[in-house]
């Protein structure tokens, strides 16, 4: 039974160590990634008219080289919300991919684009 538990011990310690990986990054960050929606973000004018808010979730790919693919909404909101959200997305600039020992992979990445009125 304790030579089980051992192999059973080394066998999760290589297939943590397998999968681990630094996830994709927006180029300089959170805080970049912030400033470009916030710079970028074009209220649609039907949407602010109807007093439409929401937040819109938009998955993708990053791939080895940065380049974002497979772009789609995950959290629906409003159409022209939607929209405008996969505008900013695909206008990003390449992003740092994913890192799984020294070299570059690909890997799923996420963005919330806020819409609030004030």
């Amino acid at each position: 039974m304790k030579r089980l538990i051992i192999i059973l011990g080394i066998l999760m310690a290589a297939t943590v160590s397998t999968f681990a990986l630094e996830t994709p990054q927006y180029p300089g960050g959170d805080e970049a990634l912030e400033k470009y929606i916030a710079t970028n973000l074009k209220y649609p004018t039907q949407a602010r008219e109807n007093g439409i808010e929401g937040v819109v979730t938009v998955c993708f790919i990053v791939n080895t080289d940065g380049k974002l693919s497979d772009i789609k909404i995950e959290h629906m909101v409003d159409p022209d919300l939607e929209e405008e959200a996969l505008r900013l997305v695909k206008g990003m600039p390449a992003w740092t991919p994913a890192d799984k020992g020294g070299n570059a992979v690909v890997a799923p990445g996420k963005v919330s684009v806020t819409f609030s009125l004030e």
